[in-house]
């Protein structure tokens, strides 16, 4: 703590969502330190069941009004098990490990057999041991004879914490073909890119040499997947060999096919089941947006819909606390914070630009067209309106800027909400700071279709990103007790959602996981991996774009959504529907039946009942209940409905 001539130290407390939580999310000792003293954290004993998210706040004693924070988050305990299924003759043996993460007490987990949600041992198997430490084995030996197939669940459950559990299946049969494991699945993969390889172990567990007739990848999605295998004719009897498979999705959706394998086994053909997803993140290329724009010289900004006359301004905010991630020099980290806000009309509105011209000039560049000049419906630097308003925190698309969902952010600024949008230095396609610098992504950009797109490169933006918007939370706590600040007592930061598309999505969906003071999240058309999971009490709102087949993942993440939640899927729609390019090349941007207008309508009515209702404790809106007449195209799975395969 500086400039405290009294040295009378800081006082520190523990908060979960804004309120006290000790000693039930962790303690300090000692709760008064000197300045410059450290205090320790101990979490809680008992794991949490979902990760805890604590913020630890120190308070200055001799003024009340100086703090600062940190977060803590309690790793919640997971487990997995590998393999996670096989293909097992009768009188086999396989083993299974399990792995429990987060669990400092080591305490191991136990091991159960079931057939049709029913205890089956030892009819259908026995294992041994039935317990065991972390990372260690388990044998299942299958019955020494099989009458028919069968199918037999095989779950790993943490001795620390008996709500947490995972599974292997395991198919039973007649033959003597053993495949380990039998399910691959490849997660999600951009269209047109390879997936890494995976394999699947096969071996002739019979006494006489196996005889193979065929290998190949059948199903209707069979061209998206490539195999390779070394199983020779005569596979001897203890014999294995290896089949090879790589994703190579050719459209966006969920993609399935099996490796069929014809042999001379008794349960011949044998099969191995694939599945993966195929995504893009949404190319110009693809929609035929350039030549659109090329050819209107002018656009505007759809009017907002809400009462309030809609101000705008841009702040340069530096966190000092925080090295930049991109940037090797030391250089802390910089963003602009773009804001949307319910303004009072006091004078005379100068309205603002769309963006920055030089930033909207490199556009013009990098798509090698004249783009249009557009109009906004924003007042540039208008005062805000008295009282204190919710916010929304917004993290845009890939490589995306502040700006590219202005349709969306004047209409809630219309309706009562201060917007504020993150432009994420080195990963935004390009950001002019106050004082001239114009600072262009390093990971290359969705305009020209240069970004790069390994997942190493998505995760580090995503853990960058969760960053930003942890500085920009504390931000935005300083901007409303500052004297000066355009926002003083204007933000009220107990009622603040966190949104975002594209990796956005997925960001905002981790962030309203994590950070407590999120008291609700908007996921809009989320790239959701496979390795995501999440499991929150925060209200959450899927809106998905054109989904013929909800994912995997997407289903994973709906059934760990354990508060109010919502899921509309826009029929007939395409990724990039939900930016600005809906408007800007209304003719090109694909909308389903509904058409541009309607479907900018269903978007902003959709977003702002779910907030309407979450943060502002308002009725619930019909829209929440069933589908609507108005919005033939919007797909509506309630809370407490299950996430369709086929929407």
């Amino acid at each position: 703590m500086s400039n405290d001539s009294t040295n009378s130290g800081v006082t520190w407390t523990l908060t979960q969502g804004g309120t006290s939580c000790s000693p039930g999310c962790g303690t300090l000792t000692p709760s008064l330190t000197p300045s410059g003293v450290a205090t320790n954290y101990s979490a809680p004993a008992t794991p949490p069941p979902t990760n805890l998210a604590v913020t630890v706040t120190a308070t200055s004693v001799a003024l009340s009004a100086a703090s600062g924070s940190a977060t803590v988050t309690v790793l919640a305990i997971t487990i997995s098990v590998a393999p996670g299924s096989a293909l097992l003759p009768g009188g086999t043996a396989q083993r299974f490990t399990a792995t429990v993460s987060n669990d400092l007490t080591g305490s191991g987990m136990s091991w159960m057999l079931t057939e049709n949600s029913a205890p089956c041992a030892p009819a259908c198997g026995t294992i041994s041991p039935t317990g065991t430490a972390n990372g260690a084995a388990t044998t299942y030996s299958a019955p020494a004879k099989v009458s028919a197939s069968a199918a037999v669940v095989l779950t790993a459950t943490s001795a620390r914490d008996t709500t947490k559990s995972a599974a292997a299946g395991i198919n039973l049969s007649i033959g003597t073909v053993k495949i380990v494991p039998d399910s691959l699945g490849f997660g999600r993969v951009l269209v047109g890119q390879n997936s890494a390889p995976q394999v699947a172990a096969l071996t002739n567990t019979g006494s006489i040499a196996l005889n193979f007739t065929g290998i190949t990848i059948t199903g209707t999605n069979a061209s998206d997947f490539t195999q390779s295998n070394n199983c020779n004719p005569g596979l001897g009897a203890g014999v294995s060999c290896s089949i090879t498979v790589t994703f190579k999705p050719r459209t966006v959706g969920t993609r399935s096919a099996n490796v069929a394998i014809t042999d001379t086994s008794a349960d011949s053909p044998q099969q191995v089941s694939l599945s993966g997803t195929g995504y893009t993140m949404g190319r110009l290329e693809t929609t035929g947006v350039p030549s659109a724009l090329a050819g209107s010289g002018t656009a505007t900004v759809p009017s907002p819909t809400g009462p309030n006359i809609v101000g705008t301004r841009v702040m340069d905010m530096v966190d000092s606390t925080r090295v930049d991630p991109f940037l090797t020099n030391g250089t802390n980290r910089e963003l602009l914070v773009r804001f949307w806000y319910p303004a009072a009309f006091t004078q005379a509105c100068k309205l603002a630009d769309y963006t920055s011209p030089r930033v909207w000039n490199y556009f013009s560049e990098l798509l090698g067209i004249a783009l249009p000049k557009i109009t906004t419906n924003s007042c540039l630097d208008a005062p805000v309106t008295d009282g204190a308003h919710p916010i929304v925190v917004f993290t845009p698309g890939y490589t995306g800027t502040f700006t590219d969902y202005t349709f969306l952010f004047e209409d809630l600024a219309s309706r009562g909400y201060i917007v504020a949008s993150v432009d994420h230095t080195y990963e935004a396609t390009a950001v002019e700071f106050p004082d001239g610098r114009l600072v262009k992504s390093v990971l290359g950009s969705h305009l020209g279709d240069t970004w790069w797109g390994d997942e190493e490169t998505f995760s580090f933006a995503v853990s960058a990103r969760l960053n930003d918007l942890q500085f920009i939370i504390n931000e935005l706590q300083r901007l409303n007790v500052q004297a000066d600040s355009a926002f003083a007592g204007q933000l009220d930061l107990s009622r603040m959602a966190v949104a975002g598309h594209s990796m956005g999505g997925s960001t905002a969906l981790l962030a309203a996981e994590q950070e407590p003071r999120f008291k609700a999240g908007i996921v809009i058309d989320g790239v959701l991996q496979d390795s995501l999971v999440s499991s929150t009490e925060t209200p959450i709102l899927l809106l998905a774009a054109g989904r013929e087949q909800w994912s995997d993942a997407e289903r994973r993440v709906w059934n760990g959504l354990h508060g109010s939640r919502l899921a509309v899927n826009l029929k007939g729609a395409e990724h990039v529907t939900p930016t600005d390019e809906v408007w800007l090349a209304s003719d090109v941007i694909k909308t389903g039946s509904m058409g541009p207008d309607k479907t900018i309508a269903a978007i902003r009515n959709y977003i702002a009942a779910f907030l309407d209702t979450i943060l502002l404790d308002k009725p619930m809106d019909p829209l929440w209940t069933r589908p609507s007449s108005e919005y033939p195209d919007a797909e509506v799975t309630t809370r407490n409905e299950s996430l369709p395969a086929k929407p």
